[in-house]
């Protein structure tokens, strides 16, 4: 007789992956990633919105914090002879994001495209301060 160890861990990665899908539908939660690039004159925030367009996206600023938050919304129905299907997808989602000082609404500009959010966030000049050097002196001992 052979004795073998059993591990539920083929058993529960089998689970996961035929169950996380629905739940994550279930939910009706979408959290887009967002891509941030910083060159020297501004931000550049890139999000796949798939499905979506402009309607279905805000973006805002209060104080310091730019907010991006959109809801999906998506029907689809057809009939055949013999089935008939009926889907329904759903879902929203609110980013933040805490901006450099200085960043006014006037400095944003937002597109989509292509089901690509593009948020171009132009930054304050940064006012160049000069390092003050300061005089080391050596200290007299008696």
């Amino acid at each position: 007789m052979d004795l073998k160890t059993w591990t539920p861990f083929p058993y529960l990665e089998k689970e996961w992956r035929i169950d996380f899908p629905r739940l994550v539908r279930e939910t009706g939660e979408f959290r887009p990633s967002i891509d941030v690039v910083r060159t020297n004159r501004e931000l550049v925030l890139t999000a796949e919105l798939p499905g979506m367009s402009s309607d279905d996206v805000e973006v805002s600023l209060d104080g310091d914090t730019l907010t991006i938050k959109g809801e999906k919304t998506d029907e689809r129905e057809s009939s055949e002879a013999d089935r008939h299907l009926h889907e329904r997808t759903f879902g929203s989602f609110k980013r933040r994001m805490t901006m450099p000082d200085g960043v006014s609404e006037d400095a944003i500009d937002a597109n989509v495209e292509n089901g690509v959010l593009t948020v171009q966030v132009t930054l304050p000049e940064e006012k160049g301060v000069e390092p003050k050097r300061i005089p080391v002196g050596a200290k007299k001992t008696s």
